[in-house]
């Protein structure tokens, strides 16, 4: 027997959700910056994650309100010094690129052209999403006149990325690609999700454990580098949800001391990708020079 469809709870008012966020932003940071304290910094992190949950809350509220539709925005490129494949960011479910805008500001600092994407998940699938991720590639390729691109997704951005380059043209145009915090084994959570959720209840199912399957595990050719980092405190994709399957051109890496929205804005998360960037810039040099 199927289980009926669950009306979505009553909203909290928008003013609440924007005070609480942010003052949870304001000590999280202080609490996480200004301490050498773990117990203290685990509790700024914890702050970090409940003003991302708010904000998530409060875009799928806007969503639902008809005030708002993610992706929406005008495309642009924020242009780097470095003569690196550009920069594609890919936001998570409850999100729009505002979620990455300090990833797309650090990137931008180290020398990378970036294009930090907006999609829209709303009544609609992880197929759908991959096609238009597909076009935004092409049009980030085109306007660059790069060959190869990087990507750095979110969450449900890192599933999108990956449903992409097993099935449309992306597996020839990625050179690194990194997921944080992606629930490539599915999340438990989306089992609590209720199956009517207005607007986002196919795309959560999808999510649940064992649903999703992907040709060759989604990987591509052995020229994409996937990096799949999972948060040590992240409790909405725990770290073994947010691995990929074992392969030669697969790593995946724990971040320590952070949760599944920190992973955005966290300095380890950052040094990583920043690594992953320049070892391959390192060895397409070496390759380049023979």
């Amino acid at each position: 027997m199927s289980r009926p469809d669950i009306a979505w709870p009553v909203a909290l008012p928008r003013d609440l959700i924007a005070t609480s966020r942010t003052t949870c932003q304001g000590l999280g940071q202080r609490m996480s910056r200004l301490s050498a304290d773990p117990r203290v910094r685990l509790a700024g992190g914890l702050m970090t994650e409940l003003r991302c949950g708010l904000s998530a809350a409060g875009t799928l509220l806007s969503v639902r309100e008809g005030r708002s539709e993610p992706g929406a925005q005008r495309r642009q490129v924020r242009w780097g010094s470095l003569p690196e494949p550009p920069v594609l960011l890919v936001h998570g479910l409850g999100a729009d690129r505002s979620g990455l805008t300090t990833m797309e500001r650090n990137l931008h600092a180290a020398g990378y052209t970036v294009h930090n994407v907006s999609y829209s998940y709303v009544g609609t699938d992880v197929e759908r999403c991959a096609a238009n991720l597909e076009r935004e590639a092409a049009w980030l390729l085109d306007e660059t006149g790069a060959d190869r691109l990087h990507v750095v997704a979110h969450s449900l951005g890192g599933i999108v990325l990956r449903w992409a380059v097993a099935h449309t043209h992306m597996r020839e145009w990625v050179h690194v690609a990194v997921t944080l915090g992606s629930p490539h084994r599915g999340t438990p959570l989306a089992l609590l999700a209720p199956s009517g959720l207005p607007g986002f209840g196919t795309i959560v199912r999808q999510l649940r454990p064992g649903l999703l399957r992907f040709d060759d595990g989604g990987l591509g050719a052995r020229t994409v580098r996937w990096v799949a980092v999972s948060g040590q405190h992240d409790w909405v994709v725990p770290p073994r949800y947010a691995e990929l399957p074992t392969a030669a051109n697969v790593r995946n890496v724990l971040a320590p001391g952070v949760g599944h929205m920190g992973m955005t804005t966290s300095r380890h998360c950052l040094q990583i990708i920043l690594e992953e960037l320049a070892a391959v810039s390192r060895v397409s040099g070496c390759r380049a020079a023979a």
